[in-house]
């Protein structure tokens, strides 16, 4: 009894309001088309440019990249370089103070060897 005094008048006031509402949405079925082909548009806009942004980012990336491991090539090359001009900076001091030390240590061994000998030690066994 409930379901013919409540459903069906609702059911009834139901179809009339679709009815009218789909004859006033009716023309905008139309411009569904439109707004498709729009859609697809922009999205194939959208897609390119991403495809474009990626294929840059990846550029930099590699650009990025490779100028890292030269700045490291010619890093390691000028420690190298360095290293060389420090080893002969030192080759070239140790050439300089090889006399010096000839010098001072004759001096020295000549001083060492004008001295007086100490009397030996004695050692009792008592």
């Amino acid at each position: 009894m409930f379901k013919l005094l409540f459903v069906l008048p609702m059911l009834l006031i139901g179809s009339i309001v679709l009815g009218l509402g789909s004859f006033l949405l009716l023309p905008l079925l139309v411009i569904v088309p439109g707004l498709i082909a729009v859609g697809a548009g922009v999205f194939a806009v959208v897609l390119s440019v991403g495809v474009l942004v990626l294929i840059l980012r990846l550029l930099g990336a590699i650009v990025i990249g490779v100028g890292g491991l030269m700045v490291g090539a010619v890093g390691f090359a000028l420690l190298f370089a360095g290293g060389a001009v420090v080893l002969a900076l030192g080759v070239a001091l140790a050439h300089l103070l090889l006399p010096l030390l000839l010098v001072c240590g004759m001096i020295w061994l000549i001083r060492r060897n004008s001295r007086r000998t100490p009397p030996p030690l004695r050692i009792s066994h008592g």
